[in-house]
């Protein structure tokens, strides 16, 4: 039995016995193009198949195949046999380990062919490790032979030079090293004298060039505690920078700015720099804030040095918030001013630094610098802003006076002009929060101009204020700081553009940062008056006019203007003055703050509203007789009424501030006869409205490029339209008023009656009426002359005057022809008469030609020669007569045709009812 296991063992030794072919052998080749061959040849269809069988057949191979190199597995083979042999058993067996042997020879294969390139490039490396082996061997023999030499050759002298040689350098390394440790142990001395010289640079790599020698001999025991000093000294030499970096908040010096940012590029902390610069700006803006408020505050309400910033703002008196406003603006500025400047070192820098794009770390560094710097003003801003609001909105300032609160409103002004140049910042919620106030502060101002104004019309004298020629608003301190904004706006006539924002048309870039280092927008914030030239010093103080040749005629029969008198100082009173002042103190508010432009001009407008509702109230208080109805103007009265109900708030019941009329607390005499009721006051209040109108035109253009919205513009254009415009109509029924009390109409109307119209024969001689009439005009211009000595009439009121005369002259005519109850053709006649002869003489006095109202008195004179078929046309297109004036031509015309007469009464009646 042994001896056939023997044999059966040398069997599978023939069978099975694996031949690999030595790798790069002709064999491997020939192998290796068989197997692929045979690989080749095999059906691609079966490929996936035959690749599943051969994984199960290897995965069934016993694991102790590949355990082991040495592993023996015939022995394995054979101690799997069973003790009863069977033959067909054996022969499966030996099938399936050459299937086995046949894939694994297989994926063998595969694998060597797949890393053939790799074990080529082995087989170079070892080539080539060969040759050097080969090489080192061959100068190991040629040093080997060399030193072979050497023994024989070399004395006792030559060793000991070369042992003198090796001493030599032995001591002067050490001398190095002394020479290193002495310098060491100078450092700290020759740092203190780099610091105290700013060359902080130098000191940086000073220190650190120590710390590393000193890191060679550490050894010694001196050299580790001079390596714990200067790593003390590198300590203190950053807080020193740190120091310096805080100051340069306050003082930017470009200088040691430099050597400082040279100082931590050494240390390898450019980005800590950057970080630490923009903490202590953060730092000075709240340490700046508290130090100046500290010193404004009232010590009283403050307990301890613990309070907020913003209960530190509410206890600073209101007489001291415009100098601390003013004194934590210019440290404020100095603030941004430096860190523009460090902004600017660190642009100019990068710009330089950009040749060397190699160094990355240095462009990181750059780029981390160049951001910091974008966020950085915005923060810083944005802490400014706060400090500024909570120092000026804490406060009460609907108790500043207007100056002041002009003041502050300026400086809040250019604050938001510096945001957006510093940091293109819009400062919205100052803008929102600076608009609120001054909304809130100017309708309060507003209301007490107006409050003030009433008690200026209610003791006002009515006498003209003695003021140059050539006198205008821009000559008033109020409107020194506009008038070249007004002037402008009047000459190039441009309309304001609608798409322009509030306060960004206020704000010019790059306006502040022109300014030199000594100086800050805020040193001119101080309350500075501008001497005025208006008052015509060589006029007398009790008249306005020194002699008669200053009067507007120099004859009881010329009543014409001379022609010195186009050069005479306009008429103005103190209430004049004083509204003018009043609008170049709005306007100033518009300048500095446009938002609230709408609101301004609105009640700009409103004050010249109230002028004219007074001095028409004032001075046509007194009664007009109904013959001189006409001399008021229809337009006149609605401006008037609608004043009245939008702005003079008569409701008690009204919540609304009440604007109340003003009473005449000074004694105006407009019944007294003996001062020609008045003429002379009545004049000046009349003219110094028109003047004030005329100055308001001035305003126009301007106050047009205020507005924004299309609403605005067409209110304000109306106001000019309707309210300027109807100034010059409140001539005529002030001056109206004077002329129906001074002439005697009445007695002339009496006169009239008495004439007989029904004569028989046409008359050569008009009636005395006549006379009477224009004797009593000519007495009222001699009359008028005495009262307005001290005053000068120019043409227009001379024009407003005759205007006035004209309607109380056809009133007259038109009335006492009417009173005629009966009049023949020669009656008709003498009217005609009458009226031609008073016009021939009026015309050589009136300087109007023809005189007003003239066609009037012509018409209803025509109307008495009328046939009856046209009396009913006519009556009805002349509906300007009275219905006492028609009715007398009717009765006149139908003497003897009652039925017509009846018929045209009640057409009369009926158009009278309707």
């Amino acid at each position: 039995m042994a001896e056939f296991k023997q044999k059966l063992k040398n069997l599978l030794d023939a069978k099975t016995s694996v031949k690999v072919p030595l790798i790069g052998s002709q064999d491997f080749w020939d192998i290796s193009e068989k197997k692929s061959d045979s690989l080749l040849i095999k059906p691609v269809n079966n490929e996936k198949f035959v690749e599943k069988c051969d994984a199960e057949l290897v995965s069934n191979i016993d694991q102790v195949y590949f355990n082991s190199s040495d592993f023996d597995f015939t022995k394995f083979e054979l101690e799997k046999l069973p003790s009863i042999l069977d033959k067909k058993l054996i022969a499966n067996d030996i099938n399936k380990l050459k299937v086995q042997h046949e894939i694994v020879e297989k994926q063998l294969l595969q694998l060597i062919l797949e890393n053939q390139a790799a074990c080529d490039d082995e087989l170079d490396k070892i080539g080539m490790l060969q040759n050097n082996l080969k090489s080192s061997l061959e100068n190991c023999e040629h040093a080997k032979n060399r030193l072979k030499l050497a023994k024989r050759q070399i004395t006792t002298a030559g060793l000991g030079l070369l042992g003198n040689c090796r001493k030599k350098s032995l001591i002067l390394d050490l001398l190095n090293s002394l020479n290193s440790i002495k310098m060491l142990l100078q450092t700290e001395k020759k740092l203190e004298e780099l610091v105290s010289q700013a060359n902080y640079a130098k000191g940086i790599a000073l220190l650190l060039e120590c710390t590393q020698g000193a890191s060679a001999f550490k050894q010694f025991n001196c050299i580790a505690a001079l390596s714990i000093k200067l790593q003390d000294a590198l300590i203190m030499t950053e807080e020193q920078l740190d120091i310096v970096l805080s100051n340069m908040c306050f003082n930017f010096d470009n200088e040691k700015y430099s050597a400082v940012q040279e100082a931590y590029r050494r240390l390898g902390k450019t980005r800590i720099a950057i970080d630490q610069l923009h903490m202590h700006y953060t730092s000075a803006i709240h340490s700046a804030s508290f130090d100046t408020i500290n010193l404004f505050v009232n010590t009283d309400k403050v307990e301890n040095n613990k309070n907020s910033f913003a209960f530190l703002c509410q206890c600073v008196p209101d007489e001291q918030l415009i100098p601390c406003l003013i004194a934590l603006s210019k440290i404020f500025w100095n603030i941004l001013q430096s860190y523009k400047k460090a902004a600017d070192w660190h642009k100019e820098f990068k710009d330089i630094s950009t040749d060397s794009e190699d160094d990355i770390e240095e462009y990181v560094n750059q780029e981390y610098i160049s951001k910091k710097f974008e966020i950085g003003p915005t923060r810083l801003w944005g802490d400014m802003i706060t400090k500024i609001s909570n120092l000026v909105f804490n406060s009460n300032m609907t108790k500043f006076k207007f100056d002041d609160f002009l003041q502050v409103l300026s400086i809040l002004n250019k604050h938001i002009k510096i945001g957006e140049e510093f940091c293109n910042s819009k400062s919205e919620q100052l803008q929102n929060d600076t608009k609120k106030s001054c909304i809130n502060y100017f309708h309060t101002y507003h209301k007490n101009c107006l409050d003030e104004l009433t008690i200026f019309f209610e003791n006002e004298s009515w006498t003209p204020c003695p003021v140059k020629r050539e006198f205008n608003l821009f000559q008033l301190q109020e409107f020194r700081t506009i008038k070249n904004h007004i002037q402008k706006s009047n000459s190039s006539r441009l309309t304001h553009s609608r798409n322009s924002s509030m306060d960004s048309s206020s704000i010019s870039t790059c306006e502040y940062f022109h300014f030199t280092s000594d100086k800050s927008p805020f040193d001119n914030d101080l309350n500075t008056t501008y001497c005025e030239d208006i008052l015509d010093t060589e006029m007398d103080g009790n008249s306005v006019c020194s002699d008669d040749t200053n009067n507007s005629y120099e004859d009881t029969d010329n009543y014409n203007i001379t022609a010195d008198n186009y050069e005479k100082p306009p008429l103005l009173t103190n209430t004049t003055l004083t509204v003018m002042r009043h609008c170049g103190k709005y306007l100033k508010i518009c300048n500095i703050l446009k938002s609230i432009s709408e609101d301004v001009v609105t009640c700009l407008c409103q004050l010249f509203e109230y002028y004219l509702y007074s001095v028409h109230l004032l001075f046509t208080s007194d009664m007009l007789p109904q013959i001189c109805i006409d001399v008021n103007s229809v337009k006149l009265q609605s401006v008037i009424t609608r004043i009245c109900n939008t702005l003079i708030q008569c409701n008690p019941e009204n919540q609304d501030p009440i604007i109340r009329e003003p009473v005449a607390l000074h004694v105006l005499s407009l019944s007294d006869a003996n001062n020609l009721y008045s003429v002379s006051e009545r004049i000046v209040a009349v003219e110094s409205l028109v003047f004030l109108g005329e100055q308001y035109k001035l305003l126009h253009s301007y106050l047009n490029s205020l507005l924004i919205s299309d609403t605005s513009s067409y209110s304000l254009q109306q106001f000019y339209n309707q309210t300027v415009a109807v100034a010059v109509d409140l001539r005529k029924p002030v001056y109206g008023r004077v002329m129906c009390k001074s002439i005697d109409y009445n007695q002339v109307l009496g006169m009239m009656t008495k004439v007989n119209w029904e004569v028989k024969d046409i008359m050569c001689e008009h009636s005395k009426y006549v006379d009477f009439f224009l004797e009593e005009i000519r007495v009222f211009f001699k009359t008028l002359k005495t009262s307005t000595s001290h005053i000068y009439l120019n043409e227009q009121v001379l024009y407003s005057i005759w205007e006035a005369i004209a309607v109380l002259v056809s009133s007259v005519f038109i009335e006492g022809f009417s009173l005629a109850k009966k009049c023949s053709n020669a009656g008709r006649a003498l009217m005609q008469l009458d009226f031609t002869q008073f016009m021939s003489q009026i015309n050589s006095i009136c300087p109007i030609n023809p005189l007003p109202h003239k066609e009037l008195v012509e018409v209803y004179i025509k109307a008495y020669y009328l046939p009856e078929t046209s009396l009913e046309t006519w009556t009805r297109d002349h509906q300007e007569y009275t219905h006492k004036q028609l009715l007398a031509v009717i009765n006149c015309v139908c003497q003897n045709n009652k039925r017509l007469r009846q018929k045209l009464t009640n057409l009369l009646e009926e158009s009278q009812q309707r």
